[in-house]
């Protein structure tokens, strides 16, 4: 298995190490009609996500198909018509449910400022959800971007953060432009940190919003922290920002022919183009 996984993620090495560990342990190794039915009941009855149990249909599929052809015994692929995801109606959404306001971003801002965290951590919580605010990234790639890139790009004018390929969900090398807002607080936060280390850790910051519920303003449920991207999407098409310099910025929606071929896109005018819509948006 580690060679199949050798160029996966690590989020997604976890999923497949897990699954087949517990398809493993639930059939005790043995792949038989019987096993595979009883298997799939047990998905349907542990799994309440269709996300979760489709994971499991694949890659437990895949694995019995894999095995088949390593062994040379292609009559074990035979039992892969008992285990199959069943086809299920699933229920059309045209758009999220959703609402992420300024007001939401504030009010998780100003309920950090006034909880009895140490004044570092609460410093670190506030310019972590601006930069996700004002930048439109996954949470995951924030994670993932460093000291020296945030340095080289303060350091250039205009300033616009390099997000690497390697760094990207998609594998979209990309701008991110730096509102000024954010300048004074990356400045404060940089201070004293190595070039190679990342800049904001969102773990126990995720875990913070779990253990303090903020309520959203327009819709039910509590603010998460990939609601942030949702912030940055929303705001834009409510400032008229969607053209395909935001897709870019955001690295989402980049998938067709017409992207592959044709775009490109230099950082100052991804930055004029950010600023234009966005320079009057104020969260601090």
């Amino acid at each position: 298995m580690s060679l199949k996984c050798y160029a996966l993620s690590k989020k997604s090495y976890n999923w497949i190490s897990k699954i087949l560990t517990d398809f493993h342990q639930f059939t005790d190794g043995v792949i038989d009609k019987t096993g595979l039915i009883e298997y799939a009941q047990y998905l349907f009855k542990k799994y309440p996500s269709y996300s979760t149990r489709h994971k499991h249909f694949v890659f437990v599929r895949n694995f019995i198909k894999n095995l088949a052809q390593v062994r040379d015994e292609y009559q074990i692929s035979s039992f892969l018509v008992y285990f199959e995801m069943p086809k299920v109606r699933r229920e059309t959404k045209l758009l999220t449910s959703r609402i992420i306001t300024q007001e939401d971003v504030k009010n998780a801002l100003s309920t950090i400022e006034q909880s009895s965290l140490p004044e570092l951590t609460k410093q670190n919580y506030r310019y972590a959800i601006l930069f996700l605010a004002y930048s439109g990234q996954r949470v995951i790639i924030a994670c993932r971007i460093t000291v020296e890139q945030f340095q080289e790009a303060l350091n250039q004018t205009p300033p616009v953060l390099v997000v690497h390929a390697d760094q990207d969900k998609i594998k979209l090398a990309h701008h991110v432009p730096l509102h000024p807002e954010l300048i004074p607080s990356l400045t404060k936060v940089l201070e004293g940190k190595a070039s190679s280390q990342c800049l904001f850790s969102y773990e126990s910051l995720k875990q913070w919003f779990s253990r303090h519920p903020i309520n959203l303003t327009h819709t039910k449920g509590n603010l998460q922290l990939k609601d942030l991207r949702k912030f940055f999407e929303q705001k834009s098409d409510e400032l008229g920002f969607n053209d395909a310099n935001k897709n870019f910025i955001m690295s989402h929606g980049v998938s067709s022919i017409n992207w592959q071929s044709y775009k490109q896109f230099l950082p100052e005018n991804v930055y004029a183009r950010y600023m234009t819509w966005w320079k009057d948006v104020t969260l601090i």
